[in-house]
């Protein structure tokens, strides 16, 4: 699981990227903002299904640049950008993870809200999966791909309000043709585009440590899945996080019909923080595949020391396996790393 330092805030409503950004440049009516973060790790698999095996990386280092606009009356006018660069592709010949534009988008706000149009997060990766605290590994139940509109939207249009603890969001997605890293649509492959898409997601939390929130997604399909023969997605979770002194813990329910294709899961975790700075954590991600007929349990254990504000050392253990090996294959995973980031 690829995430931002603020994500792993348990009870957090809605994670920003840029949450530690350098300021570069300041005036009365203009503030600049760069961030992002370098990453590197060793990582190890016993069959290479959840990632690389015996391999160092990079993959997934970030870069941002935000620049806002103070307006009158407390508006404001906002764009950003974020680059995600692979500096050492996992398969360590240059072929794999390809640097893209993660999001891009312009918005306007002020005591109304805020509407923002571009490239941006779906409802479901901004509200859902607080339990999903790892590293690299964790976050199964909690299902996002751009081909169902719950990871990121390539033509989004999105208004988000923030009312004490309250935060509501929704969204239109404007559809693209293609689904994979290519932007290639092939029905015959199962690979459909988007034409249209509806999010909505709300999010509350209290002042003694419980987070509530719950997001739905609907997307209608430019054409009937081959396999399964739908036409549309629909995707729903509901999340609930608690944090008491130095415990965290979070859980996590979600239903799926991708074109005809059903799945349920359950996520759960708990994390406790050592006076001496380091966190232990585990997180136990559940998927029925039921039309599949499969089942998956995965178990992550991991361990985080943050050195300072910025830097954050980690080691991550995961195993997961299918009842049947249908939805997929068996394996376990092993990785350490580090994050910097800025």
């Amino acid at each position: 699981m690829k995430k931002t330092v603020v994500a792993t805030v348990i009870g957090s409503v809605v994670a920003s990227a840029s949450a530690m950004a350098a300021e570069v440049y300041k005036t009365d009516e203009l503030s600049v903002n760069a961030y992002g973060n370098l990453r590197a790790r060793y990582e190890t698999t016993d069959n290479g299904h959840m990632g690389a095996d015996s391999t160092f990386t990079g993959e997934g280092t970030e870069l941002g640049l935000g620049i806002t606009y103070f307006l009158d009356n407390n508006m404001y006018v906002n764009g950003d950008v974020m680059y995600e660069m692979n500096i050492i592709p996992e398969d360590g010949d240059g072929n794999d993870d390809d640097n893209f534009l993660k999001f891009g988008s312009v918005a306007i706000g002020g005591d109304f809200g805020e509407f923002r149009i571009g490239r941006m997060s779906a409802v479901q990766d901004t509200l859902a999966g607080q339990y999903d605290i790892t590293w690299e590994y964790g976050g199964t139940a909690n299902i996002k791909e751009d081909a169902f509109a719950t990871d990121r939207l390539t033509n989004g249009i999105q208004y988000k309000i923030d009312i004490n603890n309250l935060s509501v969001m929704a969204q239109y997605h404007t559809g693209d043709e293609g689904v994979d890293a290519n932007g290639v649509a092939d029905p015959d492959l199962g690979e459909l585009g988007i034409d249209q898409a509806y999010a909505l997601g709300v999010a509350w939390a209290s002042d003694f440590g419980l987070g509530l929130s719950a997001t739905y997604t609907y997307s209608e399909r430019t054409e009937k899945d081959m396999t399964y023969g739908g036409d549309d997605d629909t995707s729903w979770t509901l999340n609930a996080t608690y944090a008491y002194q130095a415990l965290s813990l979070a859980a996590m329910y979600s239903d799926y019909d991708f074109a005809g294709e059903e799945r349920t899961g359950i996520g759960a975790m708990a994390r406790y923080d050592l006076p001496v700075g380091v966190g232990l954590y585990g997180v136990y991600d559940y998927v029925d595949y039921d039309t599949q007929d499969d089942k998956l349990n995965q178990f992550t254990i991991g361990a985080d020391y943050w050195l300072n504000d910025s830097v954050v050392s980690y080691a991550e253990y995961a195993d997961q396996s299918f009842d049947e090996e249908v939805a997929g294959s068996d394996d376990s995973a092993f990785t350490i790393g580090m994050r910097v980031y800025f």
